[in-house]
């Protein structure tokens, strides 16, 4: 080799980070694992102090008004609480206590309706088979006898959503229990993300979040409502039975996302069946097409009032929330959504203000509606 061909190339291998790099990159790795084994673990609890949260942000603007009127905020807590605690009263009164008398007549006339169906039965024939042929009345027995059996070994099943019960009611309870604490704690809540914030902007971006989660609680108050008072007085004026009662029903269950408005219809059309299949029938179509109504028309437009969302952008976030977060999640998309639109503005304000200044000057190619906020 010449003096002229330069240095000799040394060939190394890979160079291998520093054992501490390493040994924070692990560490990093597990910690994220453990906390999300962590929230896997105690996503029940989370979610309950969530809701708890975010039922006392919705109900922070009845306190204000309770407030501004001279209460106190431990009283005017008092007062939301006791007006839920007797709605929730008279609901086990109209409800609970009709329910039990009508089962218990129910089964007192059980011998009477089976002595009218056989009756009834008696000479005809069901099926290609005459109920009053003996050989028929014995295997009736036979399975009559075996109920208490049947009963025995369903206990199991029994027991399981007896327990599935008192769990669910554990944690209603623990939801409410966070909702009075949170109500009272707001005040302090409030004023620690003041000093943490710092900023003026920020505060009342915060500010504008939580009037975003109450203008939801204030519109599905609305929509229940409307709901309840309809389907009450029309399910009055055909006549079906405990149309109060289902009123109400139907009200508590359209706050239930997707799926409550189709349960309320389905539970007064089996009330109604008990007069007639063409009432059902009509009942369950009406309550269908209000359903509709509500989804395309009244929720958008009173969820677009209250959280300030286009009516595209409610139904868009609903969508995406039940499929992320299923109920809750469609529960709370519209005023996550909400806020997420405050932040948004706050964060993109400037490069917001030069397109409301420079692009949208005079009429658009759509005309003076161009200039209209965005979902």
């Amino acid at each position: 080799m010449s003096a002229s061909d330069g240095p000799v190339q040394v060939s190394r291998g890979p160079t291998w980070p520093p054992m501490l790099y390493v040994a924070k990159a692990t560490a990093t790795v597990l910690g994220v694992v453990a906390l999300a084994l962590l929230v896997t673990e105690v996503r029940s609890v989370l979610a309950s102090i969530f809701l708890g949260f975010f039922f006392a942000a919705g109900l922070e603007p009845f306190i204000r008004k309770l407030e501004a009127r001279g209460l106190r905020r431990g009283h005017a807590v008092l007062v939301l609480v006791t007006g839920a605690l007797i709605l929730l009263a008279l609901i086990i009164w109209l409800m609970v206590v009709p329910a039990v008398e009508q089962a218990s007549d129910f089964v007192a006339n059980i011998p009477t309706l089976l002595n009218d169906l056989n009756e009834r039965g008696e000479g005809r024939e069901i099926l290609g088979v005459k109920l009053d042929d003996p050989e028929v009345q014995r295997k009736i027995q036979e399975q009559v006898d075996k109920i208490p059996s049947i009963l025995a070994a369903s206990l199991g099943t029994v027991y399981g959503i007896l327990g599935g019960i008192v769990t669910a009611l554990f944690g209603i309870f623990t939801v409410f229990a966070l909702t009075i604490y949170f109500m009272m704690a707001m005040p302090r809540l409030h004023s620690f993300a003041v000093r943490a914030l710092g900023d003026s902007e920020r505060v009342q971006v915060l500010d504008d979040s939580l009037d975003r989660i109450g203008g939801y609680v204030t519109g599905q108050l609305v929509v229940s409502l409307t709901a309840g008072v309809f389907s009450g007085a029309f399910l009055s004026l055909l006549g079906v039975p405990y149309s109060m009662i289902l009123g109400l029903a139907v009200a508590f269950l359209d706050a239930i996302p997707q799926v409550g408005a189709t349960i309320g219809a389905v539970l007064c059309m089996l009330v109604a069946l008990t007069e007639s299949v063409g009432l059902a029938v009509v009942v369950f179509l009406v309550l269908l097409a209000y359903q509709q109504f509500e989804n395309y028309v009244l929720a958008p437009r009173v969820f677009s009032e209250a959280v300030d969302l286009s009516p595209i952008a409610v139904f868009v976030a609903v969508l995406v929330g039940a499929a992320v977060g299923g109920a809750i999640g469609a529960l709370t998309a519209l005023p996550i959504t909400a806020a997420l639109k405050v932040v948004f503005r706050y964060v993109f304000r400037e490069q917001l203000g030069r397109i409301d200044s420079v692009a949208y000057e005079g009429r658009g190619v759509y005309g003076d509606d161009e200039r209209e906020d965005l979902p």
